[in-house]
């Protein structure tokens, strides 16, 4: 596994707004637990969530952690079957008769 650090000055965040019932509004910030703010208007909730998070953030520091994963290696868990059958002449005509079966079936499908 990778991983790689850079430092940013600027990034976004998702701000959630919601209304509650008695109509105020709930701003809060999805990638930030317990960072939510409640006030009357839109535009206050949104001022107050601002206000929240820069002090929040004001003494840490916020880097992107970046990984890549590797693809796991995938078997195909019929790979041990493949040829199992090769050379086996009772095999080779069930299967040609199951063919013949096929063949008529599409035949009467016409």
């Amino acid at each position: 596994m990778d991983i790689m650090l850079s430092s940013t000055s600027a990034f976004n965040l998702h701000v959630l707004l919601e209304q509650t019932e008695t109509g105020r509004t709930l701003a809060s910030i999805a990638e930030l637990a317990n960072c939510q703010v409640e006030a009357d208007t839109r535009k206050e909730a949104l001022q107050a969530i601002q206000e929240l998070v820069s002090d929040r953030l004001s003494s840490v520091e916020v880097l992107p952690l970046e990984i890549s994963l590797k693809e796991p290696v995938r078997e195909n868990p019929w790979t041990e079957f493949i040829g199992m059958f090769e050379g086996d002449a009772e095999f080779a005509e069930m299967a040609a008769q199951w063919q013949a079966e096929r063949d008529q079936d599409a035949d009467d499908a016409i």
